[in-house]
């Protein structure tokens, strides 16, 4: 209990301090981190999916769904290249509907990186 009671940060110790076993104290901060994990999963899905390029530049907008599936990854939720070309697709507005179209209907399917390459030249 030591042990668990000098590795963890201060605001931790709170919620095992009762505990009366170090395994009840690791199941407490394990059950602790994984609903962090789960709300912090759920709240970068959201922000990718409802991402919009709006007046942002390409390499800007690239950047943060970049920053996005990057995060993800960290916590153990990758997102596949194939969706993260869709997302990009998606969030591009009105203005570039033309150019998604072109993509959809090409007979390969670009990764994000050509994807972006295409995206800098148009």
């Amino acid at each position: 209990m030591y042990w668990l009671s000098v590795s963890v940060s201060d605001s931790m110790i709170v919620h095992i301090q009762d505990e009366k076993s170090p395994k009840q104290a690791w199941d407490t901060l394990v059950k602790m981190y994984n609903t962090n994990t789960q709300a912090r999963k759920m709240q970068f899905k959201q922000e990718l999916h409802n991402l919009q390029k709006n007046k942002m530049n390409i390499n800007d907008y690239s950047i943060k769904v970049k920053n996005l599936a990057d995060a993800l990854a960290s916590i153990g939720a990758p997102v596949d290249d194939e969706d993260l070309v869709t997302v990009t697709l998606n969030g591009l507005g009105k203005d570039c509907s033309q150019f998604r179209t072109s993509i959809a209907v090409r007979e390969t399917f670009p990764n994000l990186q050509d994807l972006i390459t295409l995206l800098i030249s148009e």
